[in-house]
This record gives structure tokens, C-alpha cells and sequence, in this order.
């Protein structure tokens, strides 16, 4: 649930970002200025580096697959009692 909350909340942000733009060029076409900004070649050039560097973050904060490896010097005497999956040897 949290990151859905968390996407709604960039949703509404990137919206509004994308509104407030929006009317800035039309306050330029309407004084006739050249938009400052960038052309839309650097733009996506700009996508792509926000994009890899949300990639990285993601694959960094991921939770480990790997199990932890126990220690041969942690061992407990209970440790190295027989499981019921282990074969006995007092059996026939």
C-alpha cells in the first residue's frame, strides 16, 4: 500500500509540474519569446540519467536474495543434534 500512496503522490507532483510548464509556454508563444529551454534532444538525454539513476536506487535498496551463511565458529552443541530429516545411526 505505501507505494502506491508514494506513486499518487509523484503522479499529482509530475502533473502539476507538467501544468505549470505547459502555461509557461504558453505565456512565451504569447509574448512571442523563445522558450529557454532545451531542445528536446537534451530532454531526453536528461530522461535518461533521471531514469539509470532510479534504476541503480532500486536494485541497491532491494532486499538480499542471498541467505546468510553461518559460521563454523558459532556452532551450539543443539546445532549439531540430529533433525528428523537426518538419518540416526542407532536405527537397523
Amino acid at each position: 500500500m505505501p507505494g502506491i500512496v508514494r506513486a499518487r503522490h509523484f503522479t499529482r507532483h509530475a502533473a502539476l509540474a507538467f501544468l505549470a510548464g505547459a502555461l509557461m509556454g504558453a505565456v512565451y508563444w504569447a509574448l512571442s519569446v523563445p522558450s529557454p529551454a532545451p531542445p528536446l534532444l537534451g530532454l531526453t538525454g536528461l530522461a535518461g540519467i533521471v531514469a539509470g539513476e532510479r534504476i541503480v536506487t532500486a536494485i541497491r535498496n532491494r532486499p538480499s536474495r542471498r541467505r546468510p551463511v553461518p559460521s563454523a565458529t558459532a556452532k551450539s552443541p543443539a546445532a549439531s543434534a540430529p533433525t528428523s530429516q537426518e538419518p540416526t545411526h542407532d536405527s537397523p
